[in-house]
């Protein structure tokens, strides 16, 4: 059986959709659908339930976050197989069906840890499926790339690129919009890291997956829509969120450069002002949140 978790936090159509296209689009394989409420306003939870009674709704009494909640998710799991599914994504095959006979003909041969597929936009274009694991040094030279890449409109990045249309692509780690995983190797990495609230929880996950010997795959077998950011709206509180998660991963990881780290937040400090969809004020505190968190 594959045990389907969903985290939802105020994203009920979203999440009504993907549950449907579960129901739709699964067939020949046993699975169960559990969706963990993070304390939504809402009436998710209602919803849910009223459409899809089969669902297992679990409702903890405060937002989690992604890592958390899903590891509560794999608590009430049955099966012997976790797919981990973000809220905003549509099935428009049989995903689940393809992904599992994948998994477990290849699971030895290939030492997979984490299986991911093709992810699509509503148009059905390839967008990110996976990559390499951040660095500190690539974050580094990532940022004068992104300055060329808005002035000549150019895509340069110090990181692989891939394309993701052969019939198996090994990563460093997949996306974590969908990630199919055997229950007993997530439990053997303990789940989740819960000191990551939202972004880098895949990735640190999946390191540590790579340290115990497995490795990391996204095949094009199948594809998934994933409507980037459709539960998220971009915000100041959004990304002091990532730069907290970024600062955490690389002091778990990278414990012997983390000062380069720091020392390069400090100074590019005056460039934080130039964000300018941001205000003076929100950049002042964003960047006040993260020197705190990188020397707390």
């Amino acid at each position: 059986m594959v045990s389907i978790i969903i985290v939802n936090y105020n994203t009920k159509q979203l999440t009504l959709d993907c549950i449907r296209s579960i129901y739709k689009y699964t067939k020949d394989i046993d699975f169960e659908v559990i969706v963990v409420d993070n304390a939504s306003s809402d009436n998710s939870v209602e919803a849910i339930r009223e459409s899809f009674p089969i669902v297992n709704v679990i409702e903890p009494k405060e937002n989690l976050g992604f890592g958390r909640a899903n590891n509560l998710g794999a608590k009430y799991a049955q099966g012997e197989y976790l797919f981990l599914l973000n809220s905003d994504t549509l099935l428009i095959e049989n995903s689940i069906k393809k992904l599992y006979d994948f998994y477990t003909e290849n699971q030895e041969k290939l030492h997979i840890g984490v299986l991911g597929c093709t992810l699509v936009d509503k148009d059905l274009n390839l967008i990110n499926s996976g990559g390499d694991f951040p660095t500190i040094w690539k974050y580094i030279f990532d940022i004068p790339l992104r300055t060329i890449n808005r002035i000549f409109k150019t895509k340069h990045s110090s990181s692989a690129r891939y394309i993701f249309n052969q019939p198996i692509t090994k990563v460093d780690m997949v996306t974590g919009a969908d990630m199919f995983i055997s229950k007993e190797i997530f439990d053997k990495v303990k789940g989740f890291d819960k000191r990551f609230f939202l972004y880098y929880e895949e990735t640190n996950m999946e390191y540590n997956l790579t340290k115990l010997g497995y490795l990391h795959y996204i095949i094009n077998h199948t594809k998934i829509i994933h409507l980037e950011g459709g539960s998220m709206a971009y915000s100041n509180w959004k990304r002091k969120i990532i730069y907290n998660s970024q600062t955490l991963y690389f002091k778990l990881n990278h414990p012997n450069i983390f000062w380069i780290y720091g020392v390069f937040e400090l100074f590019i400090i005056p460039l934080r002002f130039l964000q300018l969809k941001y205000s003076f004020r929100e950049n002042l505190d964003f960047i006040k949140d993260n020197i705190k968190n990188i020397f707390k």
